[in-house]
């Protein structure tokens, strides 16, 4: 049976881009909080220090690497992505919830894995919903993620703001609360299932999408131009404070990044989702290393606010592109499992090993690092190209 939305494809459609929206929102103002002030919670309030911090959010890489092709699986082999989202936001709040508890250096590891196990897989999986609900209503995956990445970028400046008046110790207690909300939210995604789920005699190993030559390719071209991000996100405000440029500007300049991919996802209906998935990441690829060739150049704000518009190609467009390319080249019944692949392969693999390579490099060459970086992109562009030639 159908209620009445369902004869209605306008209210359908309109009930689909809010659940996913609010869902979004939720989950990426979790991420504002964590990403900017977990490690400055961990530090002032739990008495951890850099070092011990570095090796307690090191767990939630390796987890999440591990843990988000085997959720991704389970969303391919029952269909129901919206049943997923649930256990794994409520499981992520609980997890949470822990580090209250946890005053040693292995106990806090610990809850850190368990989290990476369940709330970060979690943005693939609705990624693979998302686009295609967006499909299937005509709506603009673009402009729907825009409710994300702006539900980021107010929560850090906020939340940065109350923290200031208010004190440390809240990071914990407003992270409880949009995990909460998230989970909540994980309730209102819609129900709709994202193929018939498989039988017994059907299912395959999530590994079995390596089988494809241009998923492999894929994957490793966008983990490259992904993962040269990594020495900016670690080292980009300590090297612009070694050359004069104080904390607030850095963090204009961040602001600025995410604002830049907003405004190109907002408008990627009309223009970059025509576009074909290798020609996205090319795009993306090529804005890196332009970017990453800059950054590494030159401290001049000037300069560096200009090139930080790049964020829109060398992130959003990648990130589009990718997931693009997972729709069109991996079928159906496998795409959720493919999804959770490659973002644990951007997000994790990619970053730690374009994380390391630059921690090792920025210590000996300070901000020609940055020219590492553009070599990853500019590997990532090449791949990209013989993307382009693989059916």
């Amino acid at each position: 049976m159908t209620d009445a939305s369902d004869r209605d494809p306008t209210a359908s459609a309109t009930r689909c881009w809010l659940g996913f929206a609010g869902f979004y929102t939720c989950s990426f103002a979790v991420l504002g909080v964590y990403m900017q002030f977990l490690p400055v919670w961990l530090h002032e309030v739990q008495g951890f220090g850099t070092e011990d911090i570095a090796i307690i959010l090191s767990a939630q890489t390796i987890s999440r690497t591990l843990a988000g092709p085997f959720w991704s699986h389970r969303v391919d082999r029952s269909g129901n992505a919206r049943r997923v989202l649930i256990w794994l936001s409520a499981g992520g709040a609980g997890a949470f919830a822990l580090f209250a508890l946890s005053q040693t250096l292995v106990t806090a590891w610990c809850v850190a894995f368990v989290f990476g196990c369940l709330y970060p897989p979690m943005h693939p999986i609705a990624d693979a919903a998302a686009v295609r609900a967006a499909g299937r209503f005509g709506f603009s995956f673009g402009r729907l993620r825009v409710m994300g990445s702006g539900s980021f970028l107010v929560i850090i400046l906020l939340a940065g703001s109350y923290l200031e008046q208010n004190g440390t110790h809240h990071v914990y207690g407003m992270l409880l609360v949009a995990l909460a909300m998230t989970a909540c939210a994980a309730w209102f995604v819609p129900r709709d299932r994202l193929h018939v789920p498989q039988l017994k005699s059907e299912r395959t190993p999530w590994w079995q999408v390596f089988r494809s030559k241009s998923f492999v390719v894929l994957t490793i071209s966008a983990a490259l131009i992904q993962g040269s991000h990594a020495t900016f996100y670690q080292q980009s405000t300590l090297h612009w404070n070694a050359h004069g440029i104080d904390k607030s500007m850095a963090a204009m300049l961040w602001a600025e990044g995410v604002l830049a991919e907003i405004v190109l996802l907002f408008f990627a209906k009309h223009t970059l989702e025509k576009l074909r998935p290798t020609t996205l990441l090319l795009l993306g690829g090529s804005g890196a290393i332009v970017r990453w060739i800059v950054v590494g150049s030159t401290t001049s704000l000037p300069w560096l606010f200009a090139t930080n518009w790049l964020h829109a190609l060398s992130f959003a467009a990648t990130y589009l592109g990718a997931i693009r390319a997972v729709e069109r080249r991996v079928p159906e019944n496998q795409r959720a499992t493919a999804q959770g692949v490659l973002g644990a392969a951007q997000a994790g693999g990619g970053m730690v090993f374009c994380g390391l390579v630059g921690g090792f490099t920025f210590k000996l060459y300070q901000g020609h690092a940055f020219y590492f970086m553009a070599g990853f992109a500019a590997i990532g562009v090449m791949l990209a190209l013989w993307l382009r030639r693989l059916r």
